[in-house]
């Protein structure tokens, strides 16, 4: 099963690209590489899931969890590229009400 977790920063921004499913095989994976990124740094995060086109409860922990560590430490959390199979996902469980879903990369950088 492939699984790649890739990022960049815009300045104190972190943009995470995850590239597979969020399975429960590959959640671990995933929430691994990163807290492995995001390890002594204090930015602001945005996920980019365009090329996720499926988000198991394993999936959506990993985002709860960061979510919560980074709204403590007074950052947010942030996706982007949400397919309509995820975002229904998304509404489904309340996360929609937790954080916040762009359209576009660009527009969740600009909305920080």
């Amino acid at each position: 099963m492939h699984m790649e977790v890739t990022s960049k920063s815009i300045g104190e921004t972190t943009i995470i690209y995850v590239d597979g499913d969020l399975t429960t095989n590959s959640s671990p994976v995933a929430e691994a590489e990163i807290n492995q990124i995001l390890e002594g740094t204090a930015t602001n995060v945005v996920i980019n899931v365009e090329k996720v086109n499926f988000i198991a409860s394993t999936g959506l922990r990993i985002i709860l969890v960061l979510g919560k560590r980074l709204k403590g430490d007074g950052l947010n959390l942030i996706l982007c590229s949400m397919n309509e199979t995820n975002k229904s996902v998304f509404k489904i469980s309340g996360f929609l009400k937790l954080f916040p879903v762009f359209e576009t990369e660009e527009e969740a950088i600009e909305s920080l």
